[in-house]
């Protein structure tokens, strides 16, 4: 661990910036990949859905300065932290107050229609009923530009195999503490994305058995 991001730790322990362990133990292997698929030198916007802390978008945003990174939350008791990374970095927006199931026109100040270059969902999909899956391809359907991609990242099944063992167990604590939630199928959220001309695009290993899932729009049907 190198001295800036030691000190970035440290800083957090005096304000309101919270470091989830998970998040930050992710966030360098995600972006390796963004590093893999986005262009070094355009500038885009990026919108990342159920932001949580905002970590994630304060890490990206640094790491990627030409990109403008809008983060979202429909949990406000995390806006302290979002709005305290936020003013660390001018290519980070402040937040949306974003219910992803609901449609875009019933947002708070929503992105124009085909804007955004980048989606991001992290660690959502499995914690979340299937409306919200919904949601975000819904989502992404109307808000990304016509070269735009989605990236998510979690733990799936894939071809109707959840493996290993502890994604398993794992599946089986999520569903006991709430029945509408679980690890999804690759194939399921393929057909959720194609319902919005987006296509799987990329498929990615990650460690701790999570994969990321790149999709792409379908430009043939326009």
């Amino acid at each position: 661990m190198g001295f800036k991001e030691l000190f970035g730790r440290f800083s957090a322990m005096f304000t309101k910036k919270r470091v989830p362990a998970a998040a930050d133990r992710n966030k360098s292997v995600i972006c390796s990949v963004l590093k893999q698929i986005l262009p070094p030198e355009q500038k885009l916007t990026a919108l990342e859905i159920a932001s949580g802390s905002g970590l994630h978008a304060a890490y990206f945003a640094e790491h990627f300065p030409n990109v403008s990174w809008t983060p979202s939350e429909f949990d406000k008791s995390h806006w302290p932290s979002l709005l305290a990374y936020k003013e660390d970095h001018e290519n980070m927006t402040d937040p949306l107050e974003v219910d992803v199931r609901e449609k875009v026109s019933s947002w708070t100040n929503p992105p124009v229609s085909g804007s955004i270059d980048v989606m991001i969902n992290i660690n959502m999909i499995h914690i979340s009923p299937w409306e919200a899956t919904q949601g975000l391809f819904r989502t992404a359907g109307e808000l990304l530009t016509k070269n735009g991609f989605l990236l998510t990242y979690g733990p799936y099944a894939k071809n109707g195999q959840l493996t290993p063992e502890s994604n398993v167990n794992f599946n089986r604590s999520l569903q006991n503490e709430n029945s509408a939630w679980g690890i999804r199928d690759i194939a399921d959220i393929s057909e959720e994305g194609k319902e919005h001309g987006l296509y799987l695009a990329e498929e990615y290993d990650m460690p701790a058995n999570n994969k990321i899932l790149v999709f792409r729009r379908n430009n043939c049907l326009g």
